[in-house]
């Protein structure tokens, strides 16, 4: 089971307005869009202090990630919409998918400590660069300005350990 290692989980960002009735475009940043439905609740903070409930909601075709259109309550014309332009937006802990058995979210991986499988030191993870083909871990050194980018991939990861902060890897990425 995961940990919660933050307040909230981000899961879009609202873009421009839709239409004139107070809708939004929302580029949704999840895994699970399908559980972003009517009657939602998201944050506009990480904190879960200022809520907007999903009135209506609607997804575009499109390859990549699942753009979005959501229609908030209490949002009912098209100034009110472009005031949430650019907010991020969070779900709380309590509202998350529940993640089986070894699984984990892709945040909690900031901050672990990263090693080969001999135990040589390799850095922290500093963030997760996320690409359309797969996720990067950004490794920091410590003494050292450059960073390591090692894909997020059964070929280079041996193993994770979430509540040991830890991510070992089989061997360095041959491009370094």
């Amino acid at each position: 089971m995961s940990q919660k290692l933050v307040d909230a989980r981000s899961v879009g960002i609202i873009g421009k307005p839709h239409g004139i009735k107070g809708e939004v475009n929302v580029m949704l940043l999840t895994d699970y869009p399908g559980s972003i439905s009517q009657g939602s609740l998201l944050y506009t903070d990480r904190l879960c202090t200022r809520q907007l409930k999903i009135e209506a909601i609607y997804f575009k075709k499109s390859r990549g990630r699942s753009p979005a259109v959501i229609k908030f309550s209490g949002i009912g014309d098209r100034d009110q919409a472009e005031k949430l332009r650019g907010k991020e937006l969070f779900r709380s802990p309590d509202e998350s998918p529940v993640l089986k058995e070894g699984e984990y979210w892709v945040d909690e991986l900031e901050g672990c400590r990263v090693i080969l499988a001999d135990s040589t030191e390799v850095g922290r993870v500093e963030e997760i660069e996320v690409l359309p083909s797969n996720e990067n871990l950004v490794i920091a050194q410590e003494g050292r300005e450059d960073r390591i980018y090692v894909p997020l991939v059964d070929q280079y990861i041996d193993h994770i350990d979430i509540r040991g902060r830890t991510v070992i890897l089989k061997r360095l990425p041959e491009f370094l």
